[in-house]
């Protein structure tokens, strides 16, 4: 009875561990950088519209009314009442430097949409690579206390071995050091976890306490094709290369856009303007009787015209503003080549890691075996009272080792396999749900 009791307890307590794609889904929402980006996204959208409407027709409406009136010898000698209403439309007929204006803020809303597409994919890194840091510090942590159970056990051993005078005391005061350093690795394990949650939490804006691990028959693929081909793939696909091309697209647009500032702007207009006025005339004669007379007035003048205007003289400020113009072409020109050799490099270097990282992996799992085989060694051999407790003890500890650094491999690969798609350009939400299909 008792122990459905505490099964009944622990169930209740057991708060089910969160997976991958639930964290990934909520920082799509809380995610500060990515709101922001977002944000900016939407800001170069309205930058455009407003650009737009410069070109478009813009249709005003006015309206006036007055009251006057007009003494002579503190008397009233006439009053009157206006009423204006006028209405305007403007249309630009020629203004190319608005024209190219609106190209180059064109290619700066591509250019913020290719950005929002990278920082998705850098919230998919972001988030998979806190959470299998979380795991990695799990599985550090489970060797380190492992380490430490082993270590107390070979210190207890050696002290009844020096009670009875079996053991040295610089056997003792080693055995005593080696557990006194597992104590503290496994503290700052424990603190290596604490942290490495903080990382996730922050993406998320709340507390995480329990992720899913993974499973432990995850596909560890790598790049079946040349280096070369996906370099040329990359330099296609990568969206910080598109941004910058498009970027690049937006300066040649300003440039342009400077460079009409010299040419003229024609603008065509129409105004309809309508006056009402209604005037009271006094007599001003001493009577009793001074009846007003009421002299209504109408008047519409309707006016249509073309506008042409051309600088002539800007103290410098026309040549100033197309130099900056080209300026800042040259600068976008460099800022592709940066980046597309900063990519570069970065696909280069992250397709030898993944194939370093999968041999290193084969040769962990080959370790891996054995050291499994010579832990099961050992044990027989200490149940066959050929092998001692220590060498048992060690054994474990070499096998609970190549477990941890094959499992910190496996979580290495995996965010690498991660910033290599996202350096090709190719990471993609379904990743993501692929990958958390092999968590338990």
């Amino acid at each position: 009875m008792k122990n459905i009791y505490l099964i009944l307890v622990t169930l209740c307590f057991n708060l089910p561990a969160e997976n991958l794609l639930e964290i990934y889904q909520e920082a799509l929402e809380k995610d500060p950088n990515f709101n922001l980006n977002k944000a900016d996204l939407e800001l170069n959208r309205e930058y455009l519209n407003q650009q737009r409407s410069s070109l478009g027709p813009r249709l005003t409406i006015g309206g006036q009314t007055n009251w006057n009136e007009y003494y002579q010898d503190r008397l009233l000698s006439n009053d009157y009442n206006t009423f204006n209403y006028n209405l305007n439309l403007t249309q630009p007929i020629f203004r190319l430097d608005s024209w190219f204006q609106v190209k180059r803020l064109k290619e700066n809303f591509k250019a913020a949409e290719a950005r929002f597409a990278y920082q998705q994919q850098d919230l998919m890194v972001r988030v998979t690579s806190a959470y299998f840091n979380i795991l990695s510090a799990k599985s550090a942590l489970a060797v380190a206390r492992a380490t430490e159970k082993a270590l107390e056990n070979q210190y207890q051993r050696i002290q009844e071995r020096f009670n009875v005078g079996a053991a040295s005391k610089i056997e003792l005061a080693e055995a005593k050091a080696a557990y006194n350093k597992a104590i503290s690795d496994s503290v700052l394990a424990k603190g290596n976890q604490e942290i490495s949650f903080e990382e996730l939490n922050s993406i998320v804006g709340r507390e995480i306490t329990l992720i899913a691990p993974i499973n432990d028959d995850l596909e560890l693929n790598i790049p079946d094709k040349s280096i070369d081909e996906e370099v040329n793939f990359a330099i296609n696909s990568n969206l910080l290369i598109l941004e910058s091309k498009k970027r690049l697209d937006g300066s040649k647009a300003n440039s342009k856009s400077a460079t009409a500032r010299f040419l003229p702007k024609i603008d065509a207009s129409a105004n309809v303007n309508r006056r009402t006025s209604k005037q009271y005339t006094f007599d001003g004669l001493d009577s009793d009787l001074d009846l007003p007379f009421f002299i209504p007035t109408e008047t519409e003048t309707r006016n249509f015209g073309i506008q042409f205007s051309l600088p002539l003289f800007t103290s410098g400020l026309n040549n100033s503003q197309r130099r900056q113009a080209l300026l800042e072409e040259v600068k976008s020109e460099e800022q592709v080549i940066l980046i597309e050799r900063n990519v570069i490099q970065q696909v280069r270097s992250l397709y030898t890691a993944l194939q370093t990282a999968k041999l290193n992996i084969e040769a962990l799992k080959a370790s891996e075996e054995s050291s499994k085989d010579a832990l099961e060694a050992t044990r027989l051999g200490y149940e066959l009272n050929s092998r001692n407790l220590i060498d048992l003890l060690q054994a474990e500890r070499s096998y609970s080792e190549v477990q941890n650094r094959l499992n910190q491999s496996v979580f290495g690969f995996i965010v690498t396999s991660l910033q290599y798609k996202q350096a090709l350009g190719t990471l993609d939400p379904k990743d993501i749900l692929e990958l958390n299909k092999n968590l338990l």
